[in-house]
């Protein structure tokens, strides 16, 4: 008898606030007949009062996801179990007899028959489908395998695709950061200006986003719209705009256990806090807030997890590969 089973679970990152204080001195949204009209006042790293405002047209943003549904284990399973149940249908019964067992967290089936041969071809066919199955269901509702910091194998929102969808859209934004950065200054400003930025939009604790099952996160445009976002949502928002600007520096999401930031391959300063990825500095920057840190600067707790390797690199792709 061969017997396979499958479970899903989920896992969300929790995010930390580091005490220290960002101030955004103002917030407006707006619906206009060309789109949404978005305003943000805030001091920045030198308690400079800054001011952005833009347009993101209807027809842009309509692209964009406004919210991370739920990931619901039995109903990802159930997605399975239809698939497996038509595939088995194919199934010649005098070839072998298929039996599936649903309990609470997994998905189980079996083949029995004579031929061992015949019942290792099928095995295999109805794992694919499996696979494909819950893959699809993931897929459709932005979710992802994942293994945790812990080598725990588990599902989380896919974060690198929405920075690849929402790096075009939000160029209005990223445009509007980029006009008022100071005359003269270099791609450290930008940066240094967008962390500011991010980081006085108030703070999103999610206390309970371990049994929210993924609805914690919030995509960009949900952060934009609803003014609050945490560390990874933060973070995926940040890599967006930073993507517009610089669209072919390497970055990577570094997802800490309790914790996400950013890592940027630039040439890095003595002060700057930085991490080796493939032999090369990678310098950390931190979009959470509301601690007001620029590029390079991180939380003590931060510089421990990077250097007890607590953490998982998801590659952020170029800008231009997406555009071929």
């Amino acid at each position: 008898m061969k017997r396979f089973s499958l479970t899903c679970c989920c896992y969300l990152l929790c995010c930390v606030i580091n005490i220290a204080f960002a101030e955004q001195t103002a917030y407006r949204r707006t619906a206009e007949a060309a789109g949404t009209h978005y305003t943000f006042a805030w001091l920045d790293h030198d308690n400079k009062p800054r001011k952005i405002s833009f347009l993101l047209p209807d027809d842009s943003s309509r692209q964009l996801p406004v919210q991370q549904v739920n990931y619901n284990p039995q109903l990802a399973l159930r997605a399975v179990e239809i698939e497996l149940l038509k595939a088995a249908r194919d199934i010649d019964p005098r070839e072998a007899r298929f039996k599936l067992i649903n309990r609470h967290d997994s998905l189980e089936f079996s083949l029995s028959g004579k031929d061992e041969k015949r019942l290792d071809e099928l095995t295999t066919e109805l794992k694919e489908t499996q696979e494909t199955a819950l893959n699809n269901y993931l897929t459709e509702r932005y979710f992802q395998h994942y293994k945790t910091p812990l080598l725990q194998e588990a599902i989380k929102p896919n974060h690198i695709r929405y920075i690849e969808e929402s790096t075009l859209p939000l160029i209005p934004l990223a445009q509007s950061l980029y006009d008022i950065v100071d005359e003269q200054s270099n791609a450290r400003s930008y940066l240094n200006l967008l962390l500011s930025w991010a980081q006085t939009i108030p703070y999103d604790e999610l206390t309970n986003r371990v049994s929210s099952n993924g609805s914690g996160f919030s995509p960009p445009l949900a952060v934009l719209n609803q003014n609050l976002g945490d560390c990874d949502s933060k973070s995926v928002l940040t890599a967006s705009l930073i993507r517009a600007f610089l669209p072919n520096n390497s970055m990577r999401l570094v997802l800490l256990r309790n914790h996400a930031l950013l890592a940027i391959a630039m040439t890095p300063l003595t002060k700057d806090t930085t991490m080796m990825i493939d032999g090369m500095p990678f310098i950390l920057l931190d979009p959470t807030g509301p601690a007001q840190m620029t590029l390079g600067e991180v939380s003590q707790s931060t510089k421990q997890a990077i250097a007890s390797k607590q953490y998982t690199l998801e590659v952020i792709p170029p800008a231009v590969a997406r555009q071929q």
